[in-house]
């Protein structure tokens, strides 16, 4: 030790990381943004199920494309690893309490929190809801001529999940609330540029500044809505998140539960719009499993089969990420702590060794059943488990059939489009182009 007498003692050898691409970082973000797919699949051809991305924002980030090894990282949060540092890292917006941002004994809290509005019994009794809702806005979409898909879909989800879940009752402020998240999440490009806000290293300090200016009319009107609440005391709703947080935390201030819904608004914006528009745009290229879809009753598992093999080719979320707390052994790997770990979702998704013909489109293997569930994570897994897998399944038996049976649509483009980065989503390139 320095100031005993004797030599200073050496720095521990760093921990070398699996190998993986040695192009620079922005090289291979650029890339990574704009065939995400091809990219992983590359990459695992040439260094094998385990590799590292280098990428600017978050730094080396080791893939882990072994199905064997999905249990037990899902498992080591949040000893051994965190999904919300992991996360954070990627979208620093999102705040260390919130459920989408925080680890252990907090998450465990917020989580615990707004539970109440994504109960399976809870989201079955908005159904009715979704479906008027899905009406309107149908009718106000372009007839004849090609649009992009995703965005209807998404300001359709935006206004079902602000008025219903959220719990936004003023129909006006709902409203209002939809379209300022529309301008918060806002990016350009293709693939989109990181959403702005702190972490987002493109242009560090306009972009925090564009995105505290993005987001206040959202902090504005959450917190009016939530002050409303308070002041009409208990009217017996709590089955909303505004109701289930003032219900559970009382004494919580209204900044403090806006922090912490901010996130929960950006998880449940894009990831559902983005599975909801994928299953449209592959119902209107099959018209047999369409017509088979819209025959089949709501517990019909020709419904699930088709939205789970949607999802396996085209899920909405990129990946399960986890930060390392501790070292960790993992297919043959000794990883060290403050390692970032991806479970690669569309990679293992379409992993030979689980799925036949993993690049096909073929709703029936799931119904022989006996396919390898931990390579399935389109909802993630775990203690981090997504919060809105119930609503998501509602938005595919309310709003899906909605939409076949008042249109039909017609992909402008002869094969589903290529799935791009944006944030931690994987959307289509061009937003689904159809005609309706």
């Amino acid at each position: 030790m320095a100031g005993s007498g004797g030599a200073p003692s050496a720095a521990p050898p760093a921990v070398a990381l699996p190998p993986g691409p040695s192009l620079p970082p922005l090289v291979q973000t650029v890339a990574f943004h704009r065939d995400p797919l091809g990219v992983l699949r590359r990459s695992r051809a040439r260094y094998g199920p385990v590799f590292t991305l280098r990428l600017p924002v978050v730094g080396p980030v080791v893939v882990v494309a072994d199905a064997a090894a999905v249990e037990p990282l899902l498992a080591a949060d949040p000893g051994a690893a965190r999904a919300g540092e992991a996360r954070r890292r990627i979208l620093p917006v999102a705040s260390p309490r919130s459920v989408f941002g925080a680890d252990g004994d907090e998450h465990r809290t917020a989580r615990e929190r707004i539970w109440a509005a994504f109960k399976t019994e809870t989201v079955g009794r908005q159904r009715g809801a979704m479906v008027s809702l899905t009406e309107e806005h149908i009718a106000g979409w372009p007839q004849g001529r090609p649009f992009r898909l995703l965005p209807r879909v998404r300001t359709l989800i935006d206004e079902i999940f602000v008025r219903q879940i959220v719990g936004v009752e003023d129909p006006e402020r709902g409203r209002a609330l939809v379209l300022a998240i529309r301008r918060m999440l806002w990016t350009p490009g293709n693939p989109p540029m990181p959403i702005p806000g702190p972490g987002n290293e493109t242009l560090p300090g306009p972009a925090s500044a564009l995105f505290k200016w993005r987001s206040a009319p959202v902090t504005q009107l959450l917190g009016d809505a939530i002050d409303q609440r308070r002041r009409a005391g208990s009217d017996g709703r709590d089955d909303d998140i505004i109701g289930a947080l003032l219900r559970s935390a009382p004494d919580l201030s209204t900044p403090a539960m806006v922090d912490e819904l901010l996130a929960v608004l950006m998880a449940g914006q894009e990831p559902p719009s983005v599975a909801v528009t994928r299953v449209l745009d592959r119902l209107a290229r099959d018209g047999a499993a369409r017509d088979r879809f819209l025959s089949a009753g709501g517990e019909d598992p020709y419904r699930d089969a088709v939205v789970r093999e949607e999802l396996r080719l085209h899920p909405p979320a990129l990946a399960v990420l986890r930060r390392l707390t501790a070292p960790f052994d993992v297919s043959g790997h000794s990883l060290p702590a403050a390692t970032t770990v991806m479970l690669p979702i569309p990679l293992l998704h379409r992993d030979p060794q689980a799925f036949d013909a993993p690049d096909e489109f073929r709703p029936e293997r799931w119904l022989a059943g006996g396919l390898p569930e931990q390579c399935f994570l389109p909802f993630g897994g775990g203690v981090r488990g997504c919060l809105g897998e119930h609503l998501a399944h509602a938005y595919f038996a309310a709003v899906v059939p909605t939409v076949l049976r008042a249109v039909s649509l017609r992909p402008v483009r002869p094969r589903p489009e290529r799935m791009v980065v944006r944030a931690t989503t994987l959307v289509p390139h061009r937003s689904a182009l159809v005609t309706a």
